[in-house]
């Protein structure tokens, strides 16, 4: 019984293996078949036999292997296009020498990439990493008549990196149109091209878009409600955008209330360190650390009882921001000093790195000793580095108490007396 059904098994196994390979016949004839589109013989005839086929809605163009071009002389030989078609590669080291080899010819790469980023604009995500690099490109090659483009990719490109991209592509190129440009869009009936078009414009210090960025803080898109609070408080405000801000502060999404913490921090405002000391209470670890971070940052000394009672948290993170932001404010308490020292040997490496930058503005020379023997047991250079940096902080801090202090007589009142 045993037997008969082995042979079964048997049978069945090579069937399924007859079937397999004629399939795969099938297949290698098909691509073989079709690998060439009419006409593009002699552009191909020149290309290694290994190619990779980007997908475009005008036609297939066959493109040399990404790996064989990375460090291919031959580049040399490729046409424009084909460079453009390997910014979209998987080969990072294959993307940055074509874009360093279309930065060498403007004269023809401008055109072409402009030309390709109106042509894939709504060609969806496939095609975000050839934009970036498309826009990468014409900002490194600083030519005006990319402006209406990138303009364009600002306002209405569905990819952020791209639509980022192409703003610090516009600040580079500094064409006086793009600002003029830019206010067309504040125009438009849609919410998210008016919001990206008001961002664009507060890079460039023109507060047109303040209030349009001021309003979708209070959309119904959270996406769209993040990038408002976070754009808020750099460098283009308003009256309102303080109260806006604190107001996210109780935001019921914490990636709001945690991105509206960062953005108090850098309006650099006083008035905003009573709404932080209250975040720091807050259920979120994420919001706790952000706001010990920006009381930090805007130096409010009133804060320090409160910061110092985070230094107990059960949240590594706050613990480690918090000593930082007490260093950044001057507290010199011996008993701060000592909790900061402890975290020294916190199993978190980040705490450590946190409590190692904080020592060398909280202790004193008495904590010289206490950094050297966690220089001995700690193992992460990153850590070591830091506590390397205090502890030469701590030892030029007891050279300056020590040093005998100089007493010049020829100034001395009682010699010029006598």
């Amino acid at each position: 019984m045993f037997k008969r059904w082995a042979i079964v098994v048997g049978i069945g196994a090579f069937a399924c293996f007859v079937v397999a390979l004629a399939a795969l016949s099938l297949r290698l004839e098909t691509v073989s078949s079709s690998s060439t589109p009419p006409g593009q013989e002699a552009a191909v005839a020149h290309l290694p036999k290994t190619i990779v086929q980007l997908e475009d809605d005008r036609r297939i163009r066959p493109v040399r292997d990404p790996i064989s071009v990375a460090d291919d002389p031959a580049l040399d030989s490729l046409s424009v296009e084909e460079l453009i078609d390997i910014l979209g590669s998987k080969d990072n080291k294959a993307t940055r020498n074509a874009a360093n080899k279309l930065e060498t010819m403007p004269a023809e790469a401008v055109p072409a990439l402009i030309e390709r980023l109106s042509g894939t604009f709504t060609k969806g995500d496939r095609f975000n990493k050839l934009r970036w690099w498309c826009v990468n490109t014409l900002g490194n090659i600083k030519d005006k008549r990319a402006t209406e483009v990138l303009v364009k990719c600002a306002a209405l490109d569905g990819d952020p990196h791209t639509r980022w991209r192409s703003i610090w592509a516009l600040n580079v190129i500094r064409d006086e149109r793009r600002i003029a440009l830019l206010k067309e869009h504040l125009k438009s009936e849609d919410e998210i091209e008016r919001f990206n078009a008001a961002t664009a414009l507060s890079t460039m210090d023109i507060a047109d878009g303040v209030k349009v960025i001021e309003e979708a803080t209070k959309s119904n898109d959270t996406w769209l409600r993040w990038q408002a609070v976070s754009a808020l408080g750099k460098k283009i405000r308003s009256p309102e955008t303080l109260p806006l801000l604190i107001t996210c502060l109780k935001d019921p999404l914490d990636s709001i209330r945690q991105e509206a913490a960062m953005s108090l921090g850098r309006l650099k405002d006083i008035e905003a360190a009573p709404a932080l000391v209250e975040a720091l209470s807050d259920k979120k670890s994420g919001v706790r650390w952000r706001a010990a971070r920006s009381l930090g940052q805007l130096g409010a000394k009133n804060a320090i009882p409160d910061l110092i009672k985070l230094l107990d948290d059960s949240d590594g993170s706050v613990r480690g921001q918090t000593a930082v932001a007490l260093g950044e404010l001057g507290c010199k308490d011996r008993d701060v000093a000592k909790k900061v020292i402890k975290m020294l040997s916190d199993p978190d490496r980040d705490v450590r790195s946190k409590a190692a930058i904080a020592i060398g503005r909280i202790g004193t020379s008495d904590d010289i000793q206490a950094l050297n023997e966690a220089l001995k047991i700690e193992k992460e250079n990153r850590v070591r580095r830091k506590l390397e940096r205090s502890l030469r902080a701590l030892k030029t801090q007891r050279a300056a108490l020590t040093a005998p202090i100089p007493v010049n007589w020829g100034c001395s009142p009682t010699m010029r007396a006598a």
